[in-house]
């Protein structure tokens, strides 16, 4: 069960990440590098980040931030900055509310999922390398090793919970994707 939830989590985080919001992460500019490089993965934000998750997964149309991820290039097709990412889910309905309940900004909050999805594609690309070879991911590394290091640490806890909540979300949705999700 173990390595199917590792995997059913890493082929989510391809997906659902690895495109836009890495090719955001290599393309950034040296104010954006220098955010998510001074970002740091802890404690405190593992238990923002689930607070935030399960709220979002009440009304994932508006909540989200995935949609702004996947959404990560601007309407020139050129990659959107970290503050362009963090001004557009800041700006959809209910976020700036439920993020500063949690004590978050929009751009801490952009900055640590970055971090934490870039973390696991680095992790996915370190465990296959022929997803490397194939190109279907980069192994470009943009994680700081403390950053690594704290995910590899929680990287099963933060699997169970990306788990539970899916199944949660397919249940009450009665196993369909919301409409906005296409």
């Amino acid at each position: 069960m173990y390595k199917m939830s590792g995997i059913f989590f890493a082929t989510a985080l391809c997906v659902a990440a690895m495109a836009q919001p890495s090719v955001a992460v290599a393309q950034v500019s040296s104010a954006d590098s220098a955010t998510l490089q001074g970002f740091t993965l802890d404690d405190a934000f593992l238990g923002k980040w689930k607070a935030v998750q399960t709220d979002a997964a009440k009304d994932p149309c508006h909540l989200d931030a995935m949609r702004v991820l996947k959404g990560g290039m601007g309407h020139n097709g050129q990659p959107q900055s970290l503050s362009q990412m963090a001004s557009a889910y800041d700006a959809q309905p209910g976020v700036h509310a439920m993020l500063a309940s949690h004590g978050l900004t929009a751009t801490e909050y952009m900055a640590g999922v970055i971090t934490l999805f870039s973390a696991g594609v680095q992790q996915l690309a370190a465990q296959h390398p022929d997803m490397v070879k194939k190109g279907y991911i980069s192994s470009a590394s943009n994680v700081s090793p403390a950053n690594m290091a704290y995910y590899n640490a929680h990287k099963d806890e933060i699997h169970q919970f990306s788990q539970q909540l899916a199944q949660q979300r397919l249940q009450q949705s009665g196993g369909k994707m919301p409409t906005c999700a296409g």
